[in-house]
């Protein structure tokens, strides 16, 4: 199988995963109203959108500017919008601030990627190795949205699996983790297609974590606390 179909099927698998786990979180949102699900289920629509223009990327063999600027957007912002979800676990007040910050960087960003010309986005190869052309000043956007929402994303289960002990953290641990290594560990081996491999299982992990926290979460206004903290404050009107 050539480097090209790999891509094709790759690329392929990974719209659909993104689609269903977007949609299931979508779900669960509307019917338990629980913010982190909200955040996670944007993060998912993103991705999906990113990979739906990196899979037509590789149908025709390369980028529109269009399709190009709004792939840089959703893979940007689907990372910061995955750190949200997380964030939202231990507190919904960080969790609103965090938000705020994380969109208004991302309006920007949007405002950037509109006003930057690529004048050789056609030569651009099919597929994630596309990110690598990224302008200066759009990579910047980029650089904080990925790697604070990769920090919040990770750090934020490790932090909340301190204070909880709760197992779901891990299983979102390690999951960030698969899904932030795929494009290094392609680079480093020459196969970039297997971005799309970590990407996929790395979600599917991401989701396990996420589906094991229904049970363990309660509403509370518009945040969520879990009911080990709820035991200790008494109430979930006593903490904020």
């Amino acid at each position: 199988m050539s480097a090209v179909e790999l891509g094709h099927i790759s690329s392929g698998i990974v719209v659909i995963v993104m689609c269903v786990l977007g949609m299931m979180l979508t779900i669960h949102y509307i019917r338990k109203r629980q913010p982190h699900t909200l955040w996670w289920a944007v993060s998912f629509w993103l991705a999906s959108f990113a990979a739906v223009t990196d899979f037509i990327s590789y149908q025709t063999g390369g980028w529109t500017l269009w399709q190009y600027r709004m792939y840089l957007f959703a893979a940007a912002t689907l990372v910061a919008y995955m750190g949200a979800g997380t964030i939202y676990l231990f507190s919904a007040r960080i969790g609103r601030i965090y938000v705020l910050v994380m969109s208004a960087i991302a309006g920007a960003l949007l405002v950037t990627l509109m006003g930057t010309a690529y004048p050789d986005v056609a030569t651009f190869p099919a597929g994630e190795q596309a990110a690598n052309f990224i302008p200066l000043g759009v990579a910047a956007y980029f650089g904080i949205l990925s790697g604070v929402g990769a920090i919040a994303l990770f750090g934020g289960a490790v932090y909340s699996w301190i204070k909880s002990r709760k197992a779901y953290n891990l299983w979102i641990a390690l999951g960030a983790l698969i899904f932030s290594v795929g494009g290094v560990v392609g680079s480093a081996v020459g196969v970039y297609q297997l971005f799309y491999v970590f990407q996929a299982v790395g979600s599917l992990v991401l989701y396990r974590g996420i589906v094991l926290t229904f049970p363990h979460l309660i509403r509370r206004g518009s945040g969520v606390v879990s009911q080990a903290e709820t035991a200790v404050s008494g109430s979930p009107q006593n903490k904020e």
